[in-house]
């Protein structure tokens, strides 16, 4: 019978991108106060025009901007926000309608916002081969084998239902003959099939979707290391489908799938490398979401130093285009003329993917524990103009009290507290909250969780937290109490990794019997949930 302290996720901690939960029954033994290993976020519902400080302190998507693939990965990766079907959509990347075809043999002219997004400065050896490429008689021009892309769906088989076969394990086959869940051959074989999965959450069935419309492109099971042809769509299903495993946490599976397309530098990923399809339209076949991901990728299997390195490479990428725009040139340095309204559009993108881009060397450096090289990027943050400074200092006293600096914290959320009027905000409460807790008075804490909870009442992670401290205050059964009120009133959305981690261990510290109990729970997901981690059906039936 497990006996360990519920992790404060979602409170402190559990930010599912960089570690899935953390163990503070040392810290409890430790003097009071001490939470230097916190990894804090609050998946508050902020306002559309602030923007994310990094995912560490915030589930919630950035900024939707026109260009709707810019953002998935950061949505995907999100299990409890209440986002609308047509949102997640959109930033899967997935047109809404069927009118792209797989084979992209038609010609396509860019329009200047395409340009503009798909704007990218590849290296001197990649730019010689785009030259020879678009200057050479139409079928006379052949690549080297090493400057291609050759990717290839690795996983040999289809990944099953995870949660039918827990359900089958514990409950009986009865039970599980109960559960009704989409799989990929339930859905139309297309990008309409792949959207109503994701929709669904059937992660694992969209994973084998992607695997079966790769196959069209001849990028399927057994096609790693042969040479095929790219499209924007080819790739978008990439990004898709590695997104997904990393949201399943199959990170080695991505790394690997993920491998060949390196640092998206080889020719074959221009468009400019097949003139007979895209005429003469320059730039990027991959979306920069799906660049940011893959530079992403490398701290979800502990290689967090490799990540930082990969950013920092796309961010030099990003100010010399910014540089290029301000000389009067376009993104890659050439000298086309550009009107004033599309350089500023230019300006304003390049400047956002510049932010989102420090956001990720945020969430790496917290993860080596760099907290200088953070602390130094959330000040420069907050020196820019039009910054939101009151997210900012909010996430900043965050970051303090990381660091076990609460001195620190306080007068970051105190000046932040300053610029708003009126009565405190959910992000001031929640605050308070986290500055009580790091003063171990859990009851305070509780208070300001109540009274964030009373300005939303369906936020999860704020009853969670509520659950948390009544713990800490020896309140075990209100806690468990308040965990399973919050699964009965909202059981799509409350039934995530964190809660249910919480609420395991608080079974396993009531009673010996908590088993049936976990049965129950398992029971609720399936009946409301197509996907669940694996860690937490173990927890359930282990």
């Amino acid at each position: 019978m497990s006996q360990e302290t519920p992790s404060l996720s979602q409170y402190f901690g559990s930010n599912e991108n960089i570690e899935d939960t953390i163990d503070f029954s040392q810290q409890l033994n430790e003097a009071a106060g001490q939470i230097n290993n916190l990894k804090i976020e609050d998946n508050l519902s902020i306002n559309k025009s602030e923007p994310e400080v990094c995912r560490i302190f915030s589930d919630t998507p950035p900024i939707q901007t026109k260009y709707s693939t810019e953002a998935f990965f950061d949505l995907i990766g999100n299990s409890v926000q209440n986002s609308g079907t047509k949102e997640i959509i959109s930033n899967l990347g997935l047109s809404s309608t069927t009118e792209e075809s797989y084979s992209s043999s038609r010609l396509i002219i860019g329009t200047e916002g395409d340009r503009r997004k798909d704007a990218w400065i590849p290296s001197e050896k990649t730019r010689q081969c785009l030259i020879a490429a678009a200057t050479a008689t139409p079928g006379t021009y052949f690549s080297q084998r090493e400057m291609l892309t050759m990717p290839g769906v690795l996983l040999e088989e289809e990944l099953g239902d995870a949660v039918g076969e827990a359900v089958t394990m514990c409950l009986g086959e009865a039970e599980a003959a109960q559960r009704r869940v989409l799989n990929a051959s339930d859905v139309t074989q297309d990008e309409r099939g792949l959207r109503e999965l994701v929709q669904a959450g059937a992660y694992r069935a969209a994973i084998n979707l992607t695997a079966r419309l790769l196959t069209i492109y001849g990028q399927g099971r057994g096609r790693a290391g042969h040479p095929s042809k790219h499209s924007p769509h080819s790739l978008q299903l990439w990004f898709t489908r590695i997104a997904l495993l990393v949201k399943t946490k199959a990170f080695n599976v991505a790394s690997a799938e993920a491998e060949p397309f390196g640092h998206f530098d080889k020719p074959d990923m221009y468009f400019q490398f097949y003139p007979d399809m895209y005429g003469g339209r320059p730039g990027s076949m991959a979306s920069f979401s799906f660049r940011l991901l893959l530079a992403e990728l490398p701290m979800h299997c502990s290689k967090a130093k490799e990540s930082i390195m990969r950013l920092f490479n796309i961010l030099a990428t990003i100010r010399k285009i910014l540089e290029n725009l301000k000389r009067g040139q376009c993104e890659d340095g050439n000298p086309m003329e550009l009107t004033e309204n599309d350089r500023s559009d230019s300006m304003r993108l390049w400047t956002g993917r510049e932010v989102r881009v420090i956001h990720s060397i945020i969430n790496c450096a917290l993860v080596v524990r760099d907290y200088e090289l953070a602390m130094d990027l959330l000040g420069q943050l907050c020196e820019r103009d039009g910054a939101p400074r009151h997210a900012l200092l909010s996430a900043l006293g965050r970051l303090h009290l990381q660091m076990g600096n609460i001195s620190g914290a306080e007068v970051c959320f105190k000046e932040a507290s300053e610029m708003i009027d009126g009565p405190p905000a959910v992000r001031e409460l929640v605050d308070r909250g986290l500055l009580s807790i790091a003063q171990s008075a859990f009851d305070e804490a509780y208070i300001s969780f109540q009274q964030a909870s009373h300005l939303e009442p369906s936020n999860v992670m704020i009853l969670n937290n509520m659950g948390v401290c009544l713990l800490y205050g020896g309140h075990l059964k209100e806690a468990i109490q308040v965990l399973e009120s919050a699964i009965a009133a909202n059981p799509v959305h409350a039934l995530n990794e964190s809660l249910l981690l919480n609420l395991c261990t608080l079974y396993d510290m009531e009673s010996s019997k908590g088993r049936m109990k976990k049965f129950a729970l398992l029971r609720q997901i399936s009946r409301y949930q197509a996907d669940a981690p694996t860690m937490i059906l173990e927890k359930l039936y282990g």
